[in-house]
C-alpha cells in the first residue's frame, strides 16, 4: 500500500537503477564479446532507441492511472487471457532476476569472500531486499534516492581517480565492426539496458505527485547511458581490449587503478559499491512485480506472503543457476538477449495497442 504520492526524482533513480542492473558482468561483457573495441559506441546511439521504448511503455502508464500493470492487463484483455499474461510476465521476471541476482551473488563471492558458502551469501543479501520490500513502494522509492546520492557520488571518484591513466591508443583500431555487430550489440543493449524500464509500469500514475513519466524517463535514461557509455570507455582506454576481455569482471579491475588526489589508493573495494546498488534496487522490482501480479491473479491480500515466496525462490534458483555458471554464462551473451527482446518487446507492443484500441472504443462510445 503506498502511503504517500512518489515524486518525478523518485521515478527516476528507480529507472537509473533498473536500467543499469545488468551491467556488472553481463552487458559489458556482451558488447566486450560483440563489439571488442568499438563497444562504449553502443550506450550512445542506443538513445533515440532508449526514447522510442520510453514513448511506448508511457502509452501503458498513461492508461487507467489509478491502477497497476496487472490491473490494467486484466481489464484490457479479460480474467482468463489477463492471467495468462500476468503469469507469463511473472514468470519471466522471476528468471530474469534469478540471472541477475546470480550475477550479484557470483561476483561478491568471487570478489570478496571466496571461501563463504554462495547458499551463505545469497540469504544475506535478500534480507535487505525483503525488509525493504515489506515496507512497501514508497519506501522502495526513498530507499532507492539515497542509494542514488551515493551512487553518483562513488561514480564521480571512481571515474575522476582513472582519467590520469587514460590511454585512448587502447581505442584503436576504431569502427572496425560490421553492421551485424552492431545489431547483435544494440540487440544485448536494448535486453539488459532498455526493457528494464518495463517494470515502471507497475507504479499506478496517480500515485506519482504531479506525473511526468515521459521527460523524468527520458532525463534518468540518459544519465544512465552516459555513465555505462563512461564506464566502458574508461575500462578499455586504461585497461586495453586483451586485458578487458580477459578479466570476468574488468569493470571491477580497472577500479584498482583509480588515483585520488595524485596517489594510488586501493579504493576499489568501496567504489564497487555503486555496481552493486543497481542490481539491489532491479531485484527489489522485479519481486514487487512477482508480488502483486500473483496478488491480482489469486487474489491473496496478504502480499508480504507473495514476497517471502518469492524471494526464497530467487535464492533457491540463484544457488541452482549457480553450479551451472559457464553455461549461464553463454547464455546471457547469445541467446538470452534475443529471447528477452522477443518477449519483453512482444509483450510490451501488445499492451500497448490494446490500450490505443480501448480508449478510441471509449471514445466512440462516450460520442
Amino acid at each position: 500500500m503506498i502511503k504517500k504520492k512518489l515524486t518525478n526524482f523518485e521515478i527516476a533513480t528507480l529507472n537509473y537503477f533498473v536500467t543499469r542492473a545488468f551491467l556488472v558482468g553481463v552487458t559489458f561483457n556482451a558488447l566486450i564479446n560483440i563489439m571488442k573495441r568499438d563497444s562504449w559506441l553502443i550506450p550512445l546511439i542506443s538513445i533515440p532507441l532508449d526514447i522510442l521504448f520510453i514513448i511506448i511503455i508511457n502509452k501503458i502508464i498513461d492508461y487507467e492511472p489509478d491502477l497497476n500493470l496487472p490491473q490494467k492487463v486484466l481489464k484490457l484483455f479479460g480474467k482468463k487471457i489477463g492471467t495468462i499474461i500476468i503469469v507469463l510476465i511473472c514468470i519471466f521476471a522471476l528468471a530474469m532476476g534469478i540471472l541477475n541476482y546470480v550475477t550479484l551473488n557470483n561476483f561478491i563471492q568471487s570478489q570478496f569472500l571466496s571461501r563463504t558458502p554462495l547458499i551463505v551469501v545469497a540469504i544475506i543479501l535478500i534480507i535487505p531486499i525483503l525488509y525493504v520490500l515489506k515496507k512497501g513502494i514508497d519506501v522502495i522509492a526513498r530507499t532507492s534516492n539515497i542509494l542514488f546520492f551515493i551512487n553518483i557520488f562513488l561514480f564521480i571518484i571512481s571515474f575522476s581517480g582513472l582519467i590520469s591513466s587514460f590511454d585512448f591508443s587502447n581505442l584503436q583500431p576504431m569502427f572496425e565492426s560490421n553492421i551485424n555487430d552492431y545489431l547483435s550489440g544494440i540487440n544485448s543493449y536494448y535486453a539488459f539496458h532498455i526493457a528494464p524500464m518495463f517494470l515502471l509500469t507497475m507504479i499506478p500514475k496517480n500515485k506519482v505527485d504531479k506525473p511526468k513519466f515521459k521527460k523524468t524517463l527520458i532525463i534518468s535514461t540518459i544519465i544512465s547511458s552516459i555513465t555505462m557509455f563512461c564506464v566502458i570507455l574508461a575500462t578499455l582506454s586504461v585497461l586495453g581490449y586483451q586485458l578487458t576481455a580477459l578479466y570476468e569482471y574488468p569493470e571491477f579491475h580497472v577500479l584498482k587503478q583509480a588515483t585520488l588526489v595524485g596517489a594510488a589508493s586501493r579504493i576499489e573495494s568501496i567504489l564497487v559499491i555503486q555496481l552493486m546498488f543497481d542490481i539491489f534496487i532491479y531485484c527489489t522490482l522485479i519481486v514487487y512485480l512477482i508480488g502483486k501480479g500473483i496478488k491480482e491473479v489469486i487474489n491473496i491480500k496478504k502480499t508480504k506472503i507473495i514476497y517471502l515466496t518469492s524471494c526464497t525462490l530467487l535464492t533457491i534458483g540463484t544457488i541452482y543457476a549457480a553450479k551451472y555458471n559457464i553455461y549461464v554464462d553463454n547464455l546471457m551473451v547469445k541467446f538470452i538477449p534475443i529471447i528477452f527482446t522477443i518477449f519483453t518487446l512482444g509483450t510490451t507492443l501488445i499492451i500497448c495497442f490494446k490500450t490505443i484500441i480501448d480508449k478510441k472504443i471509449k471514445k466512440k462510445t462516450n460520442h
